[in-house]
């Protein structure tokens, strides 16, 4: 189905099924209803690529991270993608397993428009890297980030999160807490490990423990 058949059917011209289809406040609400109901029932889909084009903008979103099969992020990209959604977005997942040169490719696509922006998981130790392939870009660093990048940063206290766990637990009885801690190339262990000692530190525990998992799993950190 054309949207010349899209307006034939909703009774409107060309222009207006496309100011429907580019949100134009400038449209009736009735007009909108009809236009609506026409490109359903003809089950109608825009040329994308083509809006993209026109509006130098692809609604798309770069997400990169380092390790899909981590729990933590795909719970957080699940929570990036209904966002996104919600605000008319799709997202592009790249798992880049900190490799460079995957990265590189995928941050091309920043140069043909074919993504809006990106969003970064992958270790703080690996940001710097990938800075220059980003440029001035819209870019959000998300759980893990780099203080001396300048660029928005979305991620929780873990030092915090890890003195408050000390304490929950030393409130259970627990004298002898030990910490489990990952990849030192991550921003959040070099975090929980500062918390979990000073947590230590302020209820006067003496006793301290740090194992160092090979990789985030439940079988490496048993």
């Amino acid at each position: 189905m054309s949207i010349e058949k899209v307006a034939l059917l909703a009774g409107v011209s060309k222009a207006t099924v496309s100011r429907v289809l580019n949100d134009h406040p400038g449209v009736k609400a009735d007009t909108r209803d009809r236009v609506l109901a026409a490109i359903s029932a003809s089950d109608y889909q825009p040329n994308l690529l083509a809006r993209q084009l026109r509006t130098a903008q692809s609604h798309m979103l770069l997400v990169l991270i380092s390790d899909i099969t981590n729990p933590f992020c795909s719970r957080v990209v699940q929570g990036i993608e209904a966002e996104a959604e919600a605000q008319g977005y799709h997202i592009l997942l790249c798992n880049s397993a900190s490799q460079l040169r995957r990265e590189s490719a995928y941050l091309g696509l920043l140069t043909g428009k074919v993504v809006d922006g990106v969003i970064t998981m992958d270790a703080a130790s690996a940001l710097q890297d990938i800075a220059a392939l980003i440029g001035d870009a819209p870019w959000v660093q998300c759980a893990e980030y780099d203080p001396a990048i300048p660029a928005s940063s979305v991620a929780i206290d873990n030092r915090d999160a890890a003195q408050e766990t000390v304490r929950y637990l030393a409130g259970k009885g627990r004298r002898r807490i030990g910490l489990v801690n990952s990849d030192m190339r991550y921003l959040y262990s070099h975090q929980r490990e500062a918390g979990y000692r000073a947590g230590l530190d302020q209820l006067a525990l003496p006793w301290r423990g740090v194992a160092y998992a090979e990789n985030i799993s439940c079988e490496a950190g048993s």
